[in-house]
């Protein structure tokens, strides 16, 4: 073979190749024949997806039997039952101490103005009308005290005194532990005015007393009489 006809074949190669290159970039071929696959929504997949079996051997959640649902309930009523009448019994507390306070302040501002005041006219008759308006072994000292000491000096004298309680408060009350309810110290003010056949004029005392009162049968008397 002749250089001649080596470089023919030579071209007839590049040209045989250059044919092949142009025919494998041309369109590509659709095969009709082939079944349209359908592509999902993602959307519809993220909606639709597989729903998760549930585990094997997962326990189920155990319910509470009724009997205890209940039970706990009536527990639960009983102990805001409980709390509403201790709450209940602290008010009732609070106002009968009240009342208590009150009705022992006014009886005694009633009582310090009649055992302070009196005349000697008729000293007898106040002693007796104060007595009762006592109790304790403080009635007889009183008694004992008015007949055999001051009523000596009252009639030497022609006294006349009168009492008036400027200003009545409750010092103290027993503490609830102890058991008594019925017993309220008052402090009192008491102005007395005293006229007598030795004075030109009246005389004014400004005292101080404490009271001790006591319940007795659903009245406030005095048991004990402190003066400073």
């Amino acid at each position: 073979m002749t250089s001649s006809d080596n470089r023919n074949t030579a071209r007839r190669r590049v040209a045989g190749d250059r044919g092949r290159r142009r025919t494998a970039g041309s369109e590509p071929v659709v095969d009709t024949s082939a079944p349209t696959t359908a592509i999902a929504d993602p959307k519809t997949l993220a909606i639709a997806g597989p729903k998760t079996a549930p585990r094997a051997g997962t326990p189920k959640p155990k319910r509470r039997p009724s009997w205890m649902v209940a039970g706990l309930a009536l527990l639960l009523a009983t102990a805001a039952l409980v709390a509403s009448l201790v709450i209940w019994r602290a008010a009732e507390d609070r106002r009968v101490l009240a009342s208590n306070q009150a009705a022992a302040a006014s009886a005694a501002g009633v009582i310090v103005e009649k055992m302070l005041g009196y005349d000697y006219k008729s000293f007898d008759q106040h002693t007796v009308e104060v007595s009762a308006l006592l109790t304790g072994s403080f009635r007889n000292e009183f008694v004992q005290a008015a007949t055999n000491a001051v009523k000596p000096l009252a009639v030497q004298n022609q006294a006349v005194v009168r009492a008036k309680a400027s200003k009545v408060s409750v010092m103290s009350t027993p503490a609830k532990d102890s058991g008594r309810q019925d017993s309220v110290r008052i402090l009192a003010f008491v102005d007395q005015s005293t006229t007598s056949a030795k004075l030109e004029r009246p005389q004014i005392d400004q005292n101080r007393v404490i009271l001790t009162m006591s319940q007795v049968d659903g009245r406030w008397l005095v048991s004990r009489v402190e003066a400073f």
